[in-house]
């Protein structure tokens, strides 16, 4: 049994959970004021090693961002996956989940396809 649980509280966190222990835990980033990530319980429904990531920002502009690693989409277009910032612990996405490549690396082999994410 695995599960993924994000906290938004403060720092933002991940625990990754497998057979009753947490295998991975750290700091991520989530969904800013007009981006904001959904709170509740979903299933990961699309599981990929990289994608291309497209759309509009809160302020109108677009973004385009090719090769984003270890992708696991849980609502709509909100995913845990890999992304480089400068920090991490506070809302800075655009609703994903964001961590630091080796923690989405870490993360990815336990977020098959029907994998439980919580986010609090």
């Amino acid at each position: 049994y695995t599960f993924v649980s994000v906290s938004e509280g403060s720092p933002e966190t991940e625990s990754t959970w497998h057979n009753g222990k947490v295998v991975v835990s750290g700091l991520v980033n989530t969904g800013i004021p007009g981006a904001a990530t959904a709170l509740g319980l979903f299933a990961v429904f699309e599981h990929a090693l990289s994608v291309t990531m497209s759309g509009t920002n809160p302020d109108g502009s677009h973004y385009d961002d090719p090769g984003v690693p270890y992708v696991s989409y849980f609502n709509g277009g909100d995913a845990l996956h890999g992304f480089l910032r400068g920090s991490y612990g506070v809302a800075q996405s655009l609703g994903c989940v964001e961590m630091p490549y080796s923690e989405a690396a870490a993360v990815y082999p336990y977020t098959p396809i029907g994998t439980l994410v919580n986010v609090v």
